[in-house]
C-alpha cells in the first residue's frame, strides 16, 4: 500500500508541465542506464530531448497517465500506457511533439539506431515473447513506469499498476525492463516474465526484460 500522503490516479487531461514533470523523473533516474545511453546515440547530455519526444505524445495524446503525487502536489511517480489500437507515434500530428527535435541532435548513427532498433528489432523481440503480432498496438502496453529515487519501495508502483490492470480489463497487459532490480517486483505484482535479451547497440549492449498477464474481464 501507497503511504498515505500520496495520492495515485489516473490523469484524464495531462497539462504540458506534467510533462515536463515526468520528463524530470525519467531523467534523473536514468542516465546511466544502457537503454538510454543506446538511445541518444551515446550522448546521455540530450537524454531530456529524447525521452520528452516519447513522454508528450504518450501524455497529451495517445496514452493514458497514471500518477502519484505527494501532499504538495508534486509529481514522484508515473506510469504511461496505450490501450489497443494506439502507438506511441499514431500519426505526423505525434512526432511535431518532440520526435523530430530529437532527430536534430542525434548523430546519423543514432539516427539509424532509431530507425533499426526501436522501430524494428525492439518489437519483433517484443512479439516473439509474448506471442501476439504486433504487441505494442495490439495490448495494453505500458511505455513508461518511474518512481522517484526517494519514494522506491514504498508501494506506489505496485498502486500504480493496479489502476492500469483495472483499465486493462480483459486485455493483455505487457511491459519492459532495462533494470534487473525490476524482474522481482514485477513478478510479485502478477506479471511474468515472457522472455530476455541482450539488445546490441554501437555504443553500450542494453539487457532488456519482458513481461506480460492477461488481465480477467471483471463485470
Amino acid at each position: 500500500m501507497a503511504p498515505s500522503n500520496i495520492i495515485v490516479q489516473r490523469i484524464d487531461k495531462p497539462s504540458e508541465a506534467m510533462v515536463e514533470e515526468a520528463v524530470k523523473i525519467f531523467s534523473d533516474l536514468m542516465p546511466k542506464d544502457p537503454l538510454a545511453i543506446a538511445l541518444t546515440g551515446g550522448n546521455p547530455t540530450i537524454i531530456s530531448i529524447m525521452v520528452r519526444a516519447m513522454i508528450k505524445p504518450l501524455a497529451l495524446v495517445s496514452g493514458e497517465m497514471y500518477t502519484a503525487t505527494d501532499q504538495s502536489g508534486v509529481m514522484v511517480a508515473f506510469t504511461l500506457c496505450t490501450r489497443p489500437g494506439r502507438n506511441l507515434f499514431d500519426t505526423e500530428g505525434q512526432l511535431e511533439l518532440g520526435y523530430h527535435d530529437l532527430m536534430k541532435v542525434l548523430s546519423e548513427e543514432g539516427k539509424a539506431y532509431h530507425s533499426q532498433a526501436l522501430k524494428k528489432d525492439f518489437p519483433a523481440f517484443i512479439d516473439e515473447s509474448i506471442g501476439i503480432t504486433n504487441t505494442e498496438l495490439n495490448g495494453y502496453w505500458c511505455n513508461f513506469a518511474f518512481v522517484r529515487k526517494d519514494y522506491q519501495g514504498k508501494g506506489i508502483a505496485k498502486a500504480l499498476f493496479k489502476l492500469a490492470f483495472d483499465e486493462a480489463n480483459g486485455e493483455t497487459f505487457g511491459l519492459a525492463t532495462t533494470n534487473p532490480i525490476n524482474v522481482q517486483i514485477y513478478e510479485k505484482i502478477g506479471l511474468e516474465l515472457k522472455g530476455y535479451k541482450l539488445m546490441k547497440s554501437p555504443w553500450i549492449d542494453w539487457p532488456v526484460w519482458i513481461f506480460a498477464k492477461k488481465v480477467e474481464i471483471v463485470s
